[in-house]
C-alpha cells in the first residue's frame, strides 16, 4: 500500500535526521561563572532613624550591590550565620576583626554602611571592605538634604551601585603581589614557570596559586597561597636551614677509643711519677741519678681522656648506638616555612 506524506511532514523530517549528527557533537554551553560573594558586615545609625527606615535603607544597600556576578548577603544574613557558628562577631567595626568575619561567611569581601539624620538631612557612607586584610579598599559617599526617607533610600541605593562598579573592577582586575624571602635571592617558580629570584614583583590573577622556593642549604620551600582579585599584596617568607648532620656514631667511637688511651696514658705516668732514671739511659742527658715528674702530665691525660670519653659515649648515645634513639639530626624534619602576608592598596 502507498503512503502519501504530507510535503511539510516529510521536509520537518529530514532536517531532523540531518542536524541529529550536529547536534550529538555539539558541545554543552557552559554552565554560569561561579558568583562572587559580598556580605554586608553592619548598616549603623545616627540621628533619628525609624526601624522602618533603617529596613528600607539596608534593602537598598542589596539592591545597589546586586549583579549577576555578586551573591550579596544582608546584615541580618550575616547576623543568622553568626549566630549559628557561635561567633561573637556581631559588634565588629574595625580592621582587626574583619578578616575573621569574612573568614567565616566565606566572603572576599565586606561592605560596611553609615546613615546619619540630623533634620532631615542625611549623610550617607558605603565602604568596600578587603576580607584578606580588612583594609579599605573603596569609599562613597552621598549627601541627601531636607529629604524624605524615600528619597534618602534612592541615595542609598545610588551608592550602593557605585560600590558595585568598583567591586566589579576589583573582580576582573589582576593583583601586584611582592614576594620576599629571608634570605634573600632565593629561586621562586609560581605555577610551575620560573619566576627569577625573590624579591619578586608580579601581576597574578584571582585565585590560587602555587610558590615553590629553593636555595642551598635550605629546606625547599612549597606555599599555596589565594589571590584576591585587584588587592596588591606583599608576601613574605622564611625558609628553614637545613640542619647539620654530624656523625655522632664516629666521632663517638674516636673519642672514647682516644679517651680511654689517654686516661691509661695518664695512670700510667702518675703510677711512674718519682721513679729513678738511670745513668745508663739514653734521656738522661748528663743529670744523673735524677727522678721522674710526671704527676701533672698524669692528671692532665686522665682528666682530659675521661672528658673525651664521657663526650664520646654521650654522642654514642644520641646516635642510637646504645639505645636505639634516632639522631636528632637524623630525624626526618618536615619541609616548610613561615609566611607572612600583608596588603597594599
Amino acid at each position: 500500500m502507498r503512503v502519501n506524506w504530507p510535503a511539510g511532514l516529510l521536509a520537518t523530517l529530514v532536517l531532523l535526521i540531518a542536524s541529529a549528527p550536529l547536534a550529538m557533537a555539539a558541545p554543552l554551553a557552559p554552565g554560569p561563572a561561579a558568583r562572587q560573594r559580598v556580605a554586608v558586615a553592619h548598616v549603623d545609625f545616627e540621628g533619628s532613624v525609624s526601624e522602618t527606615a533603617r529596613d528600607l535603607f539596608e534593602s537598598r544597600v542589596i539592591e545597589g550591590l546586586a549583579a549577576a556576578q555578586f551573591e550579596v548577603f544582608s546584615s541580618s544574613a550575616v547576623s543568622q550565620k553568626l549566630a549559628a557558628d557561635g561567633r561573637r562577631l556581631a559588634n565588629c567595626r574595625d580592621g582587626g576583626c574583619y578578616p575573621q568575619l569574612a573568614q567565616v561567611l566565606g566572603v572576599n569581601y565586606l561592605v560596611a554602611a553609615r546613615v546619619s539624620e540630623s533634620n532631615k538631612n542625611y549623610e550617607i557612607s558605603l565602604e568596600i571592605i578587603n576580607g584578606r586584610t580588612g583594609g579599605v579598599i573603596g569609599t562613597n559617599r552621598e549627601r541627601c538634604e531636607i529629604c524624605g526617607v524615600d528619597e534618602a533610600g534612592e541615595k542609598m541605593a545610588l551608592a550602593a551601585s557605585s560600590l558595585r562598579a568598583r567591586l566589579e573592577a576589583l573582580v576582573t582586575a589582576p593583583a601586584r603581589f611582592i614576594i620576599r624571602s629571608r634570605p634573600a635571592g632565593v629561586a621562586i617558580t609560581i605555577d610551575g614557570a620560573p619566576a627569577g629570584r625573590t624579591p619578586v614583583d608580579r601581576e597574578l590573577a584571582g585565585g590560587p596559586h602555587k610558590l615553590e622556593l629553593a636555595a642551598p642549604g635550605y629546606d625547599r620551600l612549597d606555599r599555596t597561597v589565594t589571590v584576591v582579585a585587584g588587592v596588591d599584596e606583599t608576601i613574605d617568607l622564611e625558609l628553614v636551614p637545613i640542619p647539620m648532620k654530624f656523625p655522632f656514631r664516629k666521632a663517638g667511637w674516636a673519642a672514647l677509643v682516644v679517651g680511654v688511651a689517654a686516661v691509661a696514658a695518664g695512670i700510667w705516668a702518675v703510677a711512674a711519677d718519682g721513679d729513678q732514671v738511670s745513668c745508663a739511659a739514653p734521656n738522661s742527658h748528663g743529670l744523673c741519678p735524677t727522678v721522674r715528674n710526671t704527676r701533672g702530665l698524669g692528671a692532665a691525660l686522665i682528666g682530659g681522656g675521661a672528658a673525651a670519653a664521657t663526650l664520646g659515649g654521650a654522642w654514642i648515645y644520641i646516635s642510637g648506638g646504645l639505645s636505639g634513639i634516632a639522631a636528632p639530626a637524623e630525624r626526618a624534619d618536615a619541609r616548610g616555612g613561615t609566611i607572612t602576608v600583608g596588603g597594599t592598596f
